[in-house]
């Protein structure tokens, strides 16, 4: 089990909606105030989905000059059947009308993606549940991050997926991961 930290602690602050039905209020409003903590300029979600989130955070994180947004196309087969529904006919459609945003939907997802991204000051994980997976994107967030940057993990302590077990295991090699208590959501600053 990671080591917690509390909301207040991160000084999170409610923000206006809409909200993704995967990240609920509470949880972007977290995203939002880790992500503010390196004042990015350039960050990465991996697995963007309607590309709601995406939008909150470039409401909310004036410092952003590029987002990349990656996904796979609708109807991909995912690992884990519980994710199959999540595959979007347009992904990224509610962040496309914002200037920062650059959408990339590769066959395989994340699988795809490294060679043509630049370095990273936040990455927000949040496609592939599967331990696999969940690994290999963290990897490929290993080499992006620029030192002083934050990943951000969603999904620990979902039962229902594998996230856990994988973020568990990369703590257990000394990954500097923190558990934000009541949510989802899990970081590393690096």
């Amino acid at each position: 089990m990671l080591p917690q930290v509390t909301k207040a602690e991160l000084g999170v602050a409610p923000i206006g909606g809409p909200f993704s039905e995967y990240l609920n209020a509470e949880e972007t409003a977290v995203l939002i105030a880790l992500v503010r903590q390196v004042e990015p300029q350039v960050m990465l979600e991996l697995g963007c989905n309607t590309g709601t989130t995406a939008a909150r955070v470039l409401e909310h994180v004036p410092s952003i000059k590029a987002y990349y947004g990656v996904d796979v196309p609708f109807g991909f087969v995912t690992t884990l059947r519980c994710q199959q529904s999540e595959t979007r006919q347009r992904p990224g459609r509610e962040a496309l009308g914002d200037p920062r945003f650059r959408l990339l939907v590769r066959e395989t997802g994340s699988l795809e993606v490294e060679p043509e991204l630049e370095p990273c000051d936040a990455i927000f994980i949040d496609g592939d549940h599967s331990f696999n997976a969940v690994l290999h994107d963290s990897e490929i967030a290993s080499h992006l991050i620029k030192p002083g940057g934050i990943i951000v993990w969603h999904d620990y302590r979902n039962p229902g997926v594998e996230v856990t077990a994988a973020l568990d295991e990369l703590a257990a090699e000394g990954w500097p991961l923190a558990h934000v208590a009541d949510t989802w959501l899990a970081f590393a600053r690096f």
